[in-house]
């Protein structure tokens, strides 16, 4: 079945006239359809789901549909991300194949930021992930899958730490000593976040700015996209990767550990604008523990690439033998600056 195929299968104004392919995406296959009713063209978003990352997409895909349509029902008449079911009346496609199909409207002007570059933009980013928690607030989160289990449960990343540590499978550990005697130091923060009796929220999970729209009209609030990672949750997962993130002086790799620490000021206008929406539903004790989620995700990441790394590599992509020990000393760097 062609792309024009698939997109016929959905409820378009029109047929499909042309197609583009965007590839600067890392999981999923997207494609711009064009579609020509008349002397009219609308833009639609058509994406297949890889089932590699994905094992269970038709459960992404329910997640997918109660957040969207909550939202939508809390900002009637507010542009926000919403699927275009098919003909038969799902809203979403499954191929023979199992290959899962879904189809979004694309949000004319709206920009894009890959970086957090400044803290006005901060603010903004960490306002519209603040916004959309708050739209989801009154969401039960039992009625949302947990798609990817355990994903920020700390102690489970610690427990397979203190496993490769005693395995040593690759006779690397006498290198690293004094990184993983640090973590054990930090032990504390494995139970920072999730010991803490904090409310289960729905999260996002991948809180990074390149996964907003911001219109154009400053009028118009930001579209929080890339919804595959949404399940039950707590609310400092997010602010806490954000954090680490956004408010890092250097990249994730970089091997010159004085070039790593916290940008104060970034910082800051991540708390603000994180607040400045989010307040609202955010219990006393979510708010106390803002500082401390992001040095919870921050031990956690350096926790994960330390693990890998005394594994041999077997979880995240290298480019070189040390690669993911210097990631880990990267963000043990980070986490000593916060």
């Amino acid at each position: 079945m062609n792309l024009s195929e698939i997109a016929s299968r959905f409820i378009l104004p029109g047929s499909v006239v042309s197609h583009e392919e965007i590839t600067t995406g890392l999981i999923n296959t997207t494609y711009v359809v064009t579609c020509r009713s008349g002397s009219t063209e609308k833009r639609f978003i058509l994406q297949s789901i890889n089932s590699a990352v994905f094992p269970e997409p038709e459960k992404v895909m329910e997640n997918i549909f109660h957040v969207t349509l909550h939202i939508g029902s809390r900002d009637p008449g507010t542009e926000q991300l919403c699927l275009i079911p098919i003909h038969e009346g799902r809203s979403w496609l499954r191929l023979p194949n199992n290959t899962i199909w879904r189809c979004y409207p694309f949000h004319e002007g709206t920009e894009t930021f890959e970086k957090i570059t400044s803290p006005d933009l901060a603010f903004r980013a960490a306002a519209a992930y603040g916004r959309f928690q708050s739209r989801l607030s009154d969401l039960d989160p039992s009625t949302l899958h947990e798609t990817l289990p355990n994903f920020h449960h700390t102690p489970t990343y610690f427990a397979k730490l203190l496993a490769a540590v005693k395995s040593d499978p690759e006779e690397r550990l006498a290198e690293v000593q004094a990184d993983v005697d640090f973590i054990l130091s930090k032990k504390c923060l494995t139970t920072a976040l999730t010991g803490a009796g904090l409310p289960t929220r729905i999260t996002h999970n991948d809180t990074k700015i390149s996964n907003i729209l911001f219109p154009t009209n400053p009028a118009l609030p930001p579209i929080v996209i890339d919804l595959d990672t949404v399940m039950p949750g707590l609310a400092l997962f997010d602010f806490g990767d954000m954090v680490r993130s956004a408010a890092s002086s250097a990249a994730e790799d970089e091997a010159d550990l004085e070039k790593v620490f916290i940008d104060k000021d970034m910082r800051k206008a991540l708390t603000e604008g994180y607040l400045s929406t989010a307040a609202e539903f955010l219990t006393p004790e979510e708010t106390a523990l803002l500082p401390v989620s992001a040095e919870v995700l921050t031990f956690e990441l350096a926790t994960r690439f330390l693990t890998d790394h005394l594994l041999g590599d077997k979880y995240f992509r290298t480019k070189y033998p040390a690669h993911n020990l210097v990631r880990a000393r990267n963000q043990l760097a980070l986490l000593k600056s916060m």
